[in-house]
């Protein structure tokens, strides 16, 4: 996440859980279960947490870069810094990508939201976090502190037991907002988020989807914004990214036919939409991550 900030249910069920916690060099790669079928790697042990919360994940040293690509998500992350500091933070839905060269964090722990899901349990619009780093405290207040204190107090080790615990506590502080007195949202983010799911696809236009979901293109962009953070012609521009992204690292074909898979006119028009949000070319954004240079944020 960016150095520099621009700046729920009254606990968890009463139902055993088990994480399997996989450790290797630089991260942990964590995923959750409730002795049944889990929706997904990473999603996380709480069944109410799981239609807003699409992965919960841990990483810990050697942690040297910090690279986010636009995705439509909203984060909360846990930083420990040092044996002393440690910060928590909202990560706000990115337009543009992000590549920073980090401090040398001891751990952080991410809990990224599905796009859409983040507003109950932070009660503002999301195009106000767009493109920014906020403490979580100017949102949650003196909450937020006792969460971080918790979380510090955790200690520095990477242990599976200590993992478990700051994700545990996560997710009890998550679920505690969204039932809590002072969860809101307005009834029109149900529409925003039918509409993700509409534009994630592709082959529909933003004004189709409006119609399909017979609301008007403003009202569905009012409604998106305020729900997602971006408009909805920006998020159909980061979802069909994100397909080239996911083409890209399978597909043997030619970059023309990646293209007009992700939904792209053409190669020169996937080539400047991909410029835009990620600063690279193609070419040279797949080099990079050939080499292990950028991590996708979901």
């Amino acid at each position: 996440m960016e150095e520099t900030a621009e700046t729920a249910p009254r606990g968890l069920m009463a139902v055993k859980r088990e994480r399997t916690i996989l450790i290797v060099l630089g991260s942990i790669e964590q995923g959750t279960a409730r002795r049944a079928p889990r929706p997904e790697a990473g999603a996380p042990a709480s069944r109410v947490l799981r239609n807003f919360v699409i992965a919960v994940r841990a990483s810990g040293p050697p942690i040297t870069s910090i690279d986010l690509l636009p995705d439509g998500t909203t984060s909360l992350v846990f930083r420990l810094l040092d044996a002393g500091r440690a910060d928590l933070v909202v990560v706000g839905p990115k337009t543009r990508a992000v590549y920073k060269r980090a401090p040398r964090f001891l751990l952080a722990v991410q809990v990224v939201f599905r796009p859409g899901g983040a507003y109950p349990f932070f009660g503002v619009p999301m195009d106000e976090l767009a493109d920014r780093m906020v403490p979580a405290r100017d949102l949650w207040g003196r909450r937020a502190d006792a969460l971080l204190e918790q979380l510090a107090s955790v200690g520095a080790g990477l242990t599976l037991d200590r993992t478990r615990a700051r994700l545990d506590a996560i997710e009890r502080a998550l679920e505690g907002r969204m039932l809590g007195p002072d969860a809101f949202e307005p009834a029109s983010a149900a529409i925003a988020r039918a509409a993700v799911r509409n534009l994630s696809l592709g082959g529909i236009t933003v004004e189709e989807t409006a119609s399909a979901l017979h609301v008007s293109p403003r009202n569905l962009r009012r409604a998106f914004v305020a729900t997602v953070g971006v408009s909805p012609k920006q998020y159909a521009r980061i979802a069909r990214f994100q397909r080239v992204v996911s083409n890209a690292q399978v597909a043997r074909g030619s970059w023309s036919e990646i293209a007009l898979a992700s939904g792209y006119c053409d190669q020169p028009h996937l080539v400047r939409e991909f410029r835009e949000l990620a600063g690279l070319s193609p070419v040279a954004f797949m080099k990079r991550r050939s080499k292990g240079e950028i991590e996708r944020a979901r």
